[in-house]
């Protein structure tokens, strides 16, 4: 029965000066992403998109629209002239179908009238619509406080759309709108959320992550290549590039030189670093991780202070107020939390001392850092060392069968 989808925009329409750049690329990503459907046409408005079916299974649709970020909900819908008796007969068929499910069910008739050049305002027109509907009826009722269903008719200029209900999309704003971020990948549950939620606001975002050979073992790469390789489902082109860094060296001397309980402070300071000279090599404009305020030892304000001192490039946290069940909670939904909790350490874990500083002060650390004869040289080599992958969601990379790896120099 519903031969079409009708698509909001939501939050980009805030956008003013720049919304129609944004509304230009929701577009084009919303076709990229469902452009294995080769039946479906498209058309729009300033605040609204529609998607015309023809045929094609709206079910295997709606899982594509599911990863399209900017997208703030959709609806299943039918299109009408918007005489009334048009609009009435089309609302019989969909409560008809409805009552298949619930054959006493209790409805309302809501009515949004964009279109202000129509001669009934919205109640009438609800009025009006659900006195055509009663008699065709002898089982369901009217409740406009607490209906089971709610028929939803949508006047406008373009058209009358009619439909039950509104399913919420990704929200944010389109992939890619945002400038581009670097995000230090471990492989966890959270660094993955906090890719996704970027992608969300817009960024285009890379994947960094410090691999520490042979204390972290090859599943614990293969990990964050599968990480990757799930959230390209959520990028504009269904890409995302890896980079590697070898940071085995730089951990080694950091555990052989330095007090213990300041190792995993030392560590992240090496790590922001390199992500610092990545960024301003590569034309990127921040850094993002999956920190949470006081999470473990690393995460404190004072640990963020001391770590953060080493870059002035800004350093973007998305879950840094979060509770841990609410990033899991995310990480379910967008399939990265089967992957996260395989049981392989990542660098982050590994030499973890039993009582690490948690509120360091700056020239204790530098004391310490200071420890670490060639530690600068460790870092360019490093940098100068970094591999990269790319990751597509219509490729899997299997570190197993090395011929199959696409892997090359920065």
């Amino acid at each position: 029965m519903y031969d079409m989808i009708l698509i909001r925009y939501g939050e980009m329409t805030l956008k003013k000066k720049n919304y129609k750049s944004f509304l230009h690329a929701m577009n084009q990503n919303i076709k990229n992403k469902c452009k294995e459907f080769s039946k479906l046409t498209y058309s729009n408005t300033s605040y609204r998109f529609y998607i015309y079916l023809n045929g094609e299974d709206k079910d295997k649709v709606i899982d594509k629209l599911n990863q399209v970020v900017g997208l703030s909900s959709y609806s299943l819908c039918v299109k009408s002239t918007s005489k009334l008796e048009d609009i009435a007969t089309k609302a019989i068929n969909i409560l008809q179908e409805e009552q298949k499910n619930n054959p006493t069910f209790s409805f309302k008739v809501e009515t949004h009238r964009g279109d202000k050049s129509y001669p009934l305002t919205s109640i009438e027109i609800s009025q009006q619509i659900a006195k055509m509907i009663l008699p065709n009826f002898s089982n369901i009722k009217v409740d406009v406080h607490n209906p089971e269903v709610t028929l939803h008719i949508d006047l406008r200029s373009e058209g009358t759309y009619l439909y039950t209900k509104a399913i919420n999309g990704l929200g944010g704003y389109p992939s890619g709108m945002a400038g581009k971020g670097i995000v230090m990948m471990s492989g966890g549950i959270d660094s993955p959320v906090a890719t996704f939620l970027s992608i969300r606001k817009g960024i285009n975002v890379s994947l960094i992550h410090y691999a520490s050979p042979p204390y972290t073992s090859i599943n614990s790469l293969q990990k964050v290549i599968d990480l990757g390789e799930q959230l390209t489902n959520y990028t504009t082109d269904g890409t995302l590039f890896l980079y590697v860094v070898p940071f085995t060296k730089i951990q080694k001397i950091i555990h052989e030189c330095t007090s213990k309980e300041y190792l995993v402070t030392l560590m992240r300071r090496a790590m922001y670093k390199i992500a610092d000279m990545f960024v301003r090599n590569n034309d990127y404009q921040c850094i993002i991780n999956g920190e949470s305020i006081g999470q473990v030892a690393s995460q404190t304000l004072e640990s963020m202070v001391v770590v953060n001192e080493v870059t002035n490039i800004p350093i973007i946290r998305p879950l840094a107020t979060y509770d841990k069940d609410e990033v899991v909670h995310i990480a379910k939904k967008i399939n990265t939390y089967d992957i996260s909790i395989r049981p392989y350490e990542d660098c982050c874990t590994v030499f973890v001392p039993e009582h690490p500083i948690i509120k360091p002060k700056l020239s204790n650390v530098l004391d310490e850092e200071n420890k670490c004869n060639g530690m600068n040289d460790l870092i360019n080599e490093a940098f100068k060392n970094i591999k990269v992958y790319k990751l597509e969601s219509n490729q899997h990379i299997n570190l197993f069968e090395l011929d199959k790896i696409n892997k090359f120099n920065v």
